[in-house]
């Protein structure tokens, strides 16, 4: 009966020995700032908003999340928002559309993802 349960105990240790962490690294091209992983950086906005921004696409579209201020202004909290947009950047400001009515693309993806 011992042996029979030291077997049982040694096959059941063995079984986890090769198991492989279940940690994935997460998209570049997809941030998430309140995990702190902006793959394309992180810029300011106005009024107190920051974007973080992913890995851009080929086209120069880039996911970007961005962290406001909440209903209490500066005085309270502020937060990630729970949406990455599809974005472009033009003359240094963070756009949702192209000049002349173009839309990012973002490596044919969504144009909002939601957390």
């Amino acid at each position: 009966m011992v042996k029979l349960f030291a077997i049982a105990a040694a096959s059941a240790a063995l079984t986890f020995i090769g198991v492989p962490s279940a940690s994935a690294q997460p998209d570049p091209k997809v941030p998430n700032g309140a995990a702190n992983w902006c793959p394309g950086g992180q810029k300011s906005g106005q009024g107190g908003q920051r974007y973080c921004l992913g890995e851009p696409f080929p086209d120069g579209s880039f996911y970007s999340q961005t962290w406001s201020f909440g209903p209490g202004g500066p005085f309270a909290p502020g937060a990630w928002h729970n949406t990455a947009s599809c974005s472009v950047l033009i003359n240094g400001s963070i756009q949702g559309g192209l000049p002349y009515g173009g839309i990012p693309q973002c490596g044919g993806g969504p144009r909002a993802i939601h957390f």
